[in-house]
């Protein structure tokens, strides 16, 4: 395992704190992982490597749908799902919303960067 560093900060969606958002920083080969609590203040449980890592959210809400990529039920067929259910065609499927903005909620999808100092942090904030 390569050597980490502690990270943590907060995370406000529309300028608020929300509870429950998945926080993940990929760098290089190491994936580090954390939650936000009430306060949106998060702790990445193994840290980060020092350097650059993209950094994506996801915190899926709702719904009697059960997303299970092993299964075959991945977020972009839930998404179709979700417009078909939608059509009136008198569906009841109750589709879970994914509450992150998509440019950020994925790392296809996430252009966002930071860069983890040597000595780790305390404030990798991020305003969603």
């Amino acid at each position: 395992m390569p050597e980490t560093v502690d990270v943590s900060g907060v995370v406000t969606i529309g300028g608020k704190p929300i509870e429950g958002v998945e926080v993940h920083f990929h760098g290089g080969e190491f994936a580090g992982y954390g939650k936000t609590d009430s306060q949106g203040h998060y702790h990445l449980i193994q840290g980060a490597v020092p350097g650059e890592n993209k950094v994506f959210f996801s915190k899926i809400e709702g719904g009697n749908v059960v997303l299970d990529p092993e299964g075959g039920m991945d977020e972009m067929q839930l998404q179709i799902a979700a417009e078909s259910a939608g059509q009136g065609g008198g569906s009841s499927l109750n589709v879970p919303k994914q509450i992150v903005p998509l440019e950020y909620s994925s790392a296809d999808r996430s252009q966002l960067k930071f860069t983890v100092p040597e000595g780790g942090t305390d404030s990798a904030n991020f305003k969603l």
